[in-house]
Formats: structure tokens, sequence, C-alpha cells
């Protein structure tokens, strides 16, 4: 069953993949308060690019029902859509790890920030999303296990006082 969280994520990554078609990415998005705020990229549209091919069926009902992963190549607004996409489908499974998705804050077009809170403490957790090396695979069941094993202390970046540490995770997810 879908949690509220869950949905919003989900209709999140559908609104973020049709106005990426349209020059816009998701600058940043706020869970509880179901917040989503869209900057205008420059330049022309940049199309779909799909790992394994174009689902079969069109549109947001061909997403939900084949997997659409984004290629290498994929524009970033592309890559967000399907970090958030797969979030929806692990945020259940994260907060009974007392994992909680937070929000997700994107500044630069080449990565963005997963805010996540464990235990009392939210991390940064930064993410390529243009200019990778790799498909992002399963990102929302790779930060699950992370944070539930603690292995994400090996990427934490120093940082200035005040700040949420970073964990860094550009050149590993």
């Amino acid at each position: 069953m879908a949690t509220p969280d869950s949905e919003f994520l989900t209709h999140a990554s559908e609104v973020a993949f049709e106005l990426g078609l349209d020059r816009f990415r998701i600058s940043a998005l706020t869970i509880r308060s179901r917040q989503i705020t869209f900057t205008e990229t420059d330049g022309p549209s940049q199309a779909p690019l799909y790992a394994d091919g174009e689902p079969p069926q069109p549109g947001r009902a061909g997403r939900r029902e084949y997997d659409w992963q984004p290629g290498i190549a994929a524009p970033s607004w592309m890559n967000v859509a399907w970090l958030l996409e797969d979030l929806a489908a692990w945020v259940q499974q994260m907060a009974e790890d007392h994992i909680t998705v937070v929000g997700l804050e994107a500044p630069e077009p080449d990565w963005c920030d997963v805010l996540i809170l464990d235990g009392d403490t939210t991390y940064r957790v930064r993410i390529a999303v243009a200019g990778r090396r790799e498909v992002l695979d399963f990102p929302g069941m790779y930060l699950r296990d992370l944070f539930a094993e603690g292995r994400y202390r090996a990427y934490l970046t120093p940082g200035l006082a005040g700040e949420l540490p970073v964990v860094d995770l550009r050149t590993v997810l």
C-alpha cells in the first residue's frame, strides 16, 4: 500500500518528467509541505534517453508499467525524475529503518542533494544527475542500505560549521 509520502514522490516524479520535456528542472522539493520548485533551463529541450529503450506505451502509463531507467547520458531532469520514482518505492522501507526522506535540493543542474533524516541528524546526500559514467541504478534501495548499515560515514565530507553534513555519492551512486 502506498503511503502519502510515496504517492507525493511518485506524482513529483511524473511532473518532473513532463516538465523536463519543456526545459524545466526541479530545484527544490519538500515532502512535509508537499512543495516543489522548478527552474527553467537554458537552451533547447533535451530528449529523454532510456537505458533499455523507450517504454512500449508512451506517457505516464508506460513509465508506471515498464522499467524506464534513464541511460548514462540522459538529461539531468530525467535522472531526477527516476530518483524520485525510485525513492517513492523505498520510502516506506526506509521509514521502517528510521530513515526519512525529507526533500531534495538541486541548486545546480549537474547534481542534487537528497535530504535524509537518520535518527536526529539530517544529511545532504549528493548525487550526480548529469555527466554520469553509469546509469543511476536503484538509488532508493542503495540509500536505504547505505544508511541502515551505517556505511554512509565513509562518504561524509567536511563542511562548514552550522551546515548539514554532506554524504557525497557523486562518484559512487
